[in-house]
């Protein structure tokens, strides 16, 4: 069925709206790109809260199309609308607890001394990975269940826990999406600047070791800058797209799967299905 998913992930990719969330979260890293290269930082947060207050909408809509099988734009702006605060509000409650989970993580270790702050990047990257790998479903959960905000939460964590081997099989499938497309991109990249890139090749290891980011945005110029945001973007956008497209029809598959799998006996031995 995790195969299955991927097949159906695919078949939703030609529907137009569902590439929605990819552009809005590519056209953000495009964004990003330029503005760290120009130096323009003071931009990047209220991108980033726009991003974040636009994902719950543009999510809702894409989850309430594959819910309902109707891919229409007055479907996706309903369903948008309809999920915004039950996606948005359990994503708020999963930030602040990561937020005061590394908050008191950090005082133990700090008062341990240098040592053990050594290992704190370790130890928090760690607790934020485990949080969002339990936690991760909560936004399909609150569209295909219409949970509320904890629930959505709860939900989350015992479908990880149920679907275990299928869910690892999940994020390995997204992983080697997008090493793929990274390298794809990257190989794109060195082919649209190969003659910008020829003076690197006469190097000697020893000078390619000295060569730093500052040294290759010098080496590309003001074009190459444009191309590398524009293929940054793009490798954005499509692992974004099959990433929700996936996410929503393998949660759609194991969780449909597995309500229709619960029932109960009764007294003679017979099967009810809820």
């Amino acid at each position: 069925m995790t195969l299955e998913s991927v097949g159906n992930a695919a078949g939703l990719l030609r529907q137009p709206l569902i590439w929605s969330i990819g552009l809005a979260i590519g056209g953000f890293f495009f964004a990003t790109a330029i503005i760290m290269i120009s130096g323009e930082t003071f931009y990047m947060e209220p991108l980033l809260l726009l991003l974040g207050l636009a994902l719950p909408f543009l999510a809702g809509g894409v989850y309430g199309m594959v819910k309902g099988e109707a891919f229409s734009v007055g479907e996706f702006v309903q369903s948008g609308k309809t999920y915004y605060f039950r996606i948005l509000l359990p994503a708020l409650v999963i930030f602040f607890a990561v937020i005061l989970t590394l908050f008191l993580l950090s005082i133990p270790l700090a008062l341990l001394g240098a040592g053990a702050a050594a290992n704190m990047a370790a130890l928090l990257f760690g607790v934020i990975l485990s949080i969002a790998f339990f936690t991760f479903f909560y936004d399909t959960v609150a569209v295909f269940e219409e949970t509320g905000v904890f629930e959505s939460i709860r939900r989350s964590v015992e479908f990880v826990m149920n679907n275990l081997g299928r869910v690892l099989v999940f994020y390995l499938v997204n992983i080697v999406t997008f090493l793929v497309l990274w390298f794809a991109g990257s190989f794109a990249w060195t082919a649209l600047l190969l003659e910008k890139l020829e003076p690197l090749v006469s190097m000697s290891p020893e000078e390619l070791q000295a060569v730093m980011p500052e040294d290759i945005l010098a080496l590309i110029g003001t074009e190459g800058i444009w191309i590398t945001a524009i293929v940054y973007a793009v490798v954005i956008v499509l692992f974004s797209v099959f990433l929700y497209a996936y996410k929503a029809s393998f949660f759609k598959n194991h969780a449909g799967a597995v309500q229709a799998e619960q029932g109960e006996y009764d007294e003679k031995g017979r099967w009810y299905k809820y």
